[in-house]
């Protein structure tokens, strides 16, 4: 009966192991896109901070805030869920909502993809550059000034 108890033992303290190992992958995958950290989501104001948004923009967050990333979620007050991106060193925001299905698009590094069918548009400009969406994402102007970063309240595009 002891070699059965010692058995027992040590299978439970494998599976348990195995089983952390296991939860931690699993949280470690769902932290990550496409191996970088996920975008965070950015709280919209019409002020930043003491100083107002220039005419027609809304404040999004301080540049300092998005140092070392490439893409950042926004809920535009009028337009809804909205993604900057960080494209070839300068900031644009687009409608985060595919013109095809309403999914929520990614940005890739390149492009900006809608993962629900495999639609892609250019970060440049947010046209459409392959899939089935029938037209280009809703572009809004970005600005910088004050180490602030602000979008236009309206669409551009």
């Amino acid at each position: 009966m002891g070699v059965d108890r010692r058995e027992f033992i040590r299978r439970a303290s494998m599976t348990a192991v195995f089983g952390a190992i296991g939860a931690l992958s699993f949280f470690e995958a769902l932290t990550k896109l496409g191996g970088q950290a996920a975008p965070s989501t950015l709280q919209v104001t019409t002020s930043g901070g003491s100083q107002l948004a220039p005419a027609g923009y809304l404040y999004v967050a301080p540049l300092s805030a998005l140092a070392g990333k490439t893409s950042a979620y926004f809920n535009h007050p009028t337009h809804g869920s909205s993604i900057l991106v960080n494209f070839g060193g300068s900031w644009r925001a687009f409608s985060a909502v595919c013109t095809h299905a309403g999914c929520v698009v990614d940005f890739t590094g390149s492009s900006i993809y809608c993962p629900c069918h495999a639609g892609y548009f250019s970060p440049s400009n947010g046209s459409v550059q392959s899939g089935p969406p029938p037209t280009p994402l809703p572009e809004f102007g970005v600005t910088e000034q004050a180490g602030a970063l602000y979008v236009s309240q309206a669409v551009i595009n």
